[in-house]
């Protein structure tokens, strides 16, 4: 054994990444890393340091040719030399990328997790080993950086993950790229080059061949720094998870369910890991959530609200006294909740898909007409003394009149949207404010006459309604 393979074997027992495992498939893509990782952990076993068996897994991503083609040839020949079963996969992630629309990198990256997930499960192997080593750490920092992260993103690349039911590990995460080409070179070992790594058309490529070479200039150990960051954070990281594994959730068919009051005593990074692990268990992702998303949900359940908010990727958030309520959208759901909510003046509120703002606003001496003519879309100015009580929002119910302003007559609600040719899509997101009296807006699209500002009003009072991926008021 040499210090390479020493650090290895610490890292396996730090972790525990083979504790109670029989057989583990090593994903050897025929790199310097791939092979590395083969080779040590053979030498390991050969020395009767490890007990598992292994296997090799390939994956040919269909991307160059005949070059992959000899990548795979030569991860055979790899395995032939030492003794260890080879199996392989041919995936296209061009067509993959294409009929998905993602990026070369992205559709590689998904297809290679499946491939190796089923090449597992295919081959009785309840691990997959990736060669992921201590600079793809930092790279993987600085990308997620980059891209905009919270405290998740910045435990970068963990020592265990689980995928589709498999276990993935990392044994060379505590090594080195330098280390890893030393250890090839006095080992004597081959490995394949893909040209594609040297390419900056690539973000990843880019970081590695340029922002870290220069940030290495700048700070000693710049490397070395962002791993110990991403080992900080993921000590955080897990703590939160703990404690939210500790708040009882229920979770079946789709739905998940957390109790209110429960969720409200914890902090707001237990409550962001809440809502995030029941957004991956109802089937969505967390790409395109953002901490908007999780500060709008974790208010209204603080202020014991109602309301019905729809995330991207169709997860439904449904907030109520009782309960937090999330699932897949179905073609049937309302798009806003059933029971009607007060719109309460200097607070913003959340309804349906919309945040609502009110505010007083003093009435101009003059110019009043360019004053009403002269406001953001989706916003209406009303007479405030014409409003009779609380401001309720609630959906549309059927049999609802309202005087729609410049036709000087009632009119049924329903039969308004019809003849102002709505389509079906925009009608879902029509809702109604209304005072104990009356219909004050069918928001957002047209004002009741009996509340417009006049000549004789005093006090103005403006509400602005916005779409919830769009900045709040």
């Amino acid at each position: 054994m040499n210090d390479f393979e020493d650090k290895l074997l610490a890292w396996l027992g730090l972790h525990g990444l083979f504790e109670g495992v029989g057989r583990i498939l090593l994903a050897v893509s025929g790199g310097a890393d791939s092979v590395a990782m083969a080779a040590a952990l053979h030498r390991l076993r050969q020395a009767g340091r490890l007990g598992c068996e292994f296997v090799i897994g390939h994956i040919n991503h269909s991307l160059r040719g005949a070059e992959s083609d000899a990548d795979e040839a030569f991860v055979c020949a790899l395995g032939k030399s030492l003794r260890v079963e080879v199996v392989t996969c041919t995936v296209d992630v061009g067509a993959y990328a294409k009929a998905h629309r993602l990026s070369i990198e992205t559709a590689g990256r998904t297809l290679r997790l499946k491939a190796l997930a089923a090449m597992a499960r295919d081959n009785n192997c309840s691990v997959v080993a990736t060669a992921h080593h201590a600079d793809d750490q930092a790279e993987t920092l600085v990308h997620r950086l980059m891209r905009g992260t919270g405290l998740r993103g910045l435990c970068g690349i963990r020592p265990l993950t689980r995928h589709e039911g498999v276990r993935f590990v990392r044994p060379l995460l505590t090594l080195r790229r330098a280390e890893i080409m030393a250890y090839c070179q006095t080992g004597g070992l081959s490995w394949r080059e893909d040209a594609s790594n040297r390419s900056c058309a690539f973000t990843r490529n880019r970081i590695r061949h340029r922002l870290m070479p220069e940030l290495e200039r700048q700070m000693t150990d710049a490397a070395g720094m962002l791993t110990r960051l991403a080992a900080v954070c993921c000590a955080a990281q897990q703590r939160i998870e703990t404690a939210a594994n500790g708040v009882t959730s229920v979770a079946g068919q789709g739905v998940v369910s957390m109790d209110r009051g429960r969720f409200v005593e914890q902090s707001p990074w237990v409550q962001a890991e809440l809502l995030g692990w029941a957004v991956q268990t109802v089937g969505g992702g967390l790409r395109d959530m953002t901490s908007r998303h999780y500060q709008a949900v974790m208010a209204q359940a603080a202020a014991a609200g109602n309301t019905k908010i729809i995330w991207p990727g169709d997860i439904s958030v449904a907030v109520s006294q009782q309960g937090i309520v999330l699932s897949k959208v179905t073609d049937d759901e309302p798009v806003f909740p059933l029971e009607p909510a007060v719109l309460q003046v200097n607070k913003t509120a959340l309804f349906g898909p919309y945040h609502i703002h009110a505010t007083f606003l003093e009435r101009p001496n003059a110019q009043l007409e360019g004053f009403l003519h002269d406001k953001p879309a989706m916003t209406e100015r009303l007479d405030a003394d014409c409003i009779k009580g609380p401001i309720m929002m609630r959906p549309l119910e059927q049999g609802d009149r309202f005087w729609p302003m410049g036709l000087g007559k009632p009119k049924k609600a329903a039969r308004f949207l019809m003849d102002s040719k709505i389509d079906k899509q925009d009608r879902e997101n029509i809702f109604v404010l209304a005072d104990a009296e009356k219909i004050l807006w069918l928001a957002p699209l047209r004002l009741d006459d009996r509340v417009k500002v006049t000549a004789s009003t005093r006090r103005i009072l403006e509400i602005i309604i916005r779409f919830q991926d769009t900045e709040t008021p």
